[in-house]
């Protein structure tokens, strides 16, 4: 047997094929190959049957085409209304018109909850805070402060707040005695310190504790929703329009319809409704995967059209390879500046082409069809149309939202025939969120027993304290009900905000087979000028299913 190492030779490579044997090649060349040689009918890319091709371009009317020059300049004329005033709630309910906060969103607004008491630690971090702002004006106001504004704590609350009630003051206490005058705490104070003082007040009624009168209610307790209602313009030619159901979050164009036959009147208020022209270059529509125009052009092999997987009923797709396979080289694109918050419409629009010509666009015209379908496009109140333009809301974007301050479920239980609403998450006294879970037990009531006896009888089995009962309550309708708030027991053991009012209604048809679940976020956003806006906000999302609370009546146990 040979030995392999003599079949194996090693010879140097030449210095002309070092480059290519050491190198990655930089550039490749393609070059075009023909069987006969002669690489020139291929390029003239030849017809075998035109007489065929005419023909068809017959069938179709082409022949009746006139030669047009391409879209070169296109000309946009806008009309914006800009978005002043709104409406808190039901619109039935008429509650006075409010003029839009300047540089603010529409989401505080709207979302903020009416002002409660707030809880240790708000006035504690708030309360320090000032201490703070006071001492940088060069004022110390400590021990002043600690003794006229005493932090007030139950004996349930968190050892933390006994050591921070000793430094910290009582942040409502000080603002209610700011607004009331001068305190004696800050006597002696130079004016600096007094501008401190009343920008810290500002800052706190606006972000940590607002009055009464400025928190409008537009939560619907009973639908479990927003409603409220927004003008954009002014006098006769004001446009209003309602969200009938918005559930906490983004709030855009899809929340609201045009209300033509209402009318938001109040004092005061900047409007900046305008007109604006636009000349722009025309763009064609470009995407990945385009077939090409030229007729010598390499496509882009990353996208394969002809691979897409459509049934008859995928409309969509099927819409897109139509676009893309035959109008593709037909669309431009015409960017166009809108105001944020403000309603606008495109009054005019035409294009220049490269022959000179001008050709004004008219609206887009379906209404020989059956059916209506507007992207983009607000639905009228009154009628089966859309209202013609783009509304851009003032909503805040890149909102943050902290964790849930409470959380509520309601839910169904058919075993017991009944609808309940689960408090899993409160605040407690330090406004930290606590779960309901944790909480003891209630005592099992102690029964006589009879040794004999195999069987003993118990007229009900009990139930959390924090499930709360939803009893039916009948309305005047024809056979209909509402769903009211109970107790299993003498007293109210519900001890959130969400299910606070008393009595609370609920509509029947509110509560579906996979629950609902209602959440109290902390909210946070910048407005226009940079500021920061803080509010407690609902979320309102799908429950988690039918539940069981273990009720029953009339039972026995061994």
């Amino acid at each position: 047997m040979s030995n392999f190492k003599d079949l194996i030779t090693v010879k140097a490579v030449p210095d002309v094929l070092k480059g290519i044997a050491l190198f990655p090649a930089a550039w490749t060349r393609l070059e075009p190959q023909s069987v006969t040689g002669d690489p020139t009918p291929g390029l003239e890319a030849r017809v075998h049957d035109p007489l065929w091709a005419l023909a068809r371009q017959w069938q179709f009317a082409e022949f009746r085409g006139e030669d047009a020059g391409t879209p070169l300049a296109v000309e946009v004329q806008t009309a914006s209304q800009r978005v002043t005033a709104w409406q808190p709630g039901d619109p039935a309910a008429n509650a006075p018109t409010r003029l839009l906060p300047e540089h603010e969103p529409l989401d505080p607004s709207v979302e903020r909850e009416p002002p409660v008491e707030p809880r240790l630690r708000q006035r504690a971090e708030a309360g320090a805070l000032l201490v703070t702002a006071l001492g940088e004006a060069g004022f110390d106001a400590r021990q002043a402060l600690v003794s006229a504004c005493k932090l007030k704590f139950t004996k349930d609350a968190p050892r933390l707040f006994r050591t921070l009630a000793r430094t910290t003051p009582d942040a409502e206490l000080a603002a209610k005695n700011l607004e009331a005058g001068a305190p004696a705490w800050l006597e002696g104070a130079a004016d600096e310190a007094v501008k401190a003082a009343q920008d810290w007040l500002e800052w706190y009624r606006r972000c940590v504790a607002p009055p009464i009168d400025d928190a409008p209610e537009s939560w619907i307790s009973e639908r479990i929703e927003y409603r409220f209602s927004v003008r954009a313009g002014s006098g006769d030619e004001q446009r209003v329009f309602t969200a009938p159901l918005h559930e906490g979050g983004a709030i855009d164009w899809y929340s609201f319809d045009h209300a033509p036959d209402r009318r938001l009147d109040v004092d005061g208020g900047v409007q900046n409704d305008s007109t604006r022209p636009l000349m722009m270059m025309a763009s064609p529509l470009r995407y990945a995967g385009m077939p090409a125009d030229r007729l010598w052009q390499f496509e882009d092999g990353a996208v394969n059209l002809g691979k897409l997987e459509v049934q008859r009923y995928d409309l969509a797709r099927l819409c897109f390879v139509e676009f893309a396979m035959i109008y593709g080289s037909d669309w431009f694109v015409a960017p166009v500046d809108v105001d944020a918050g403000s309603f606008v419409q495109v009054t005019e629009l035409a294009y220049t082409t490269t022959f000179g010509d001008r050709f004004i666009v008219p609206a887009a015209d379906d209404g020989a069809r059956t059916g209506r379908f507007r992207l983009f496009e607000i639905s009228r109140t009154d009628s089966d149309e859309s209202l013609h333009g783009l509304f851009i809301a003032p909503t805040a974007r890149g909102t943050l939202e902290g964790r849930a301050l409470e959380e509520v479920l309601f839910l169904r239980d058919e075993s017991a025939n009944m609808a309940w609403a689960v408090e899993t998450t409160v605040q407690a006294e330090s406004g930290d969120p606590r779960s309901r879970r944790d909480e003891k037990p209630d005592d099992i009531p102690n029964v006589t027993r009879n040794a004999a006896a195999e069987l003993q009888y118990f007229l009900a089995t009990t139930v959390p304290r924090h499930w709360i009962p939803l009893v039916p309550v009948r309305t005047d309708g024809n056979g209909g009900f509402i769903l009211r708030k109970g107790t299993m027991g003498d007293a109210d053991d519900s001890l959130g905000q969400l299910l606070d009012p008393t009595p609370l209604n609920l509509k029947e048809e509110e509560i579906p087979r996979e629950g609902v679940r209602v959440r109290r976020i902390p909210a946070l956003a910048r407005a226009s000028d940079g500021s920061y806006l803080r509010w407690i906000t609902r979320r309102v999302s799908v429950g988690r299913g039918e539940g069981s609370s273990g009720l029953a009546f009339d039972g026995v146990i061994r």
